[in-house]
């Protein structure tokens, strides 16, 4: 399938598979009549983008929020597990939505409202999690400081471009 996108300002048309495409119900806040999304992995990085598929102009910036913080654990309720026909754990996709920022170390993971796609019916819900202390805007290059996956002196120094081995380099949208 075909998938135009305005990312970074620039028109561009990326063929992606239908195992990419995922519909949300209900819709993500303030995109309600935003349905479907291609997601979209970042070469050589832990960032996906999900791409709206009516708006080539809406996509957000998504982790696994287990990279972010190891200990990362919820519970999905009944209600949303019977609402995405998730019958298994291995059916879900968990992301978090990060806040993107020209300055690296501004980046945040919104911890509390992961998205949680299911990929056996490709159907997708931001939930909220319940009963945890996760911030809705964790400091990303802090947070993956203190787990030692990038060194603490260069976050300080602003230098971050990397987790071990994987460029985390996000480049940044254009704003209108």
């Amino acid at each position: 399938m075909l998938v135009r996108t305005n990312f970074l300002g620039v028109e561009e048309t990326m063929d992606v598979s239908e195992e990419q495409i995922f519909a949300f119900e209900p819709g993500l806040g303030g995109f309600e009549a935003l349905r479907r999304y291609a997601l979209i992995p970042e070469h050589d990085s832990p960032i996906e983008w999900l791409q709206s598929l009516d708006d080539p102009d809406v996509a957000f910036a998504l982790m696994e929020p287990f990279v972010v913080r190891a200990d990362y654990a919820f519970e999905l309720t009944d209600a949303d597990a019977d609402a995405l026909g998730m019958h298994e754990p291995q059916d879900a996709l968990v992301r978090c939505v990060l806040t993107l920022h020209e300055d690296p170390m501004k980046i945040t993971a919104n911890m509390l409202a992961p998205l949680v796609l299911c990929r056996r019916t490709h159907l997708a819900r931001q939930v909220i999690v319940q009963n945890a202390d996760y911030p809705l805007r964790l400091p990303l290059f802090a947070s993956l400081a203190e787990q030692g996956l990038v060194e603490e002196g260069l976050v300080e120094e602003g230098l971050v471009d990397g987790v071990g081995e994987v460029d985390l380099e996000v480049a940044m949208p254009a704003t209108a």
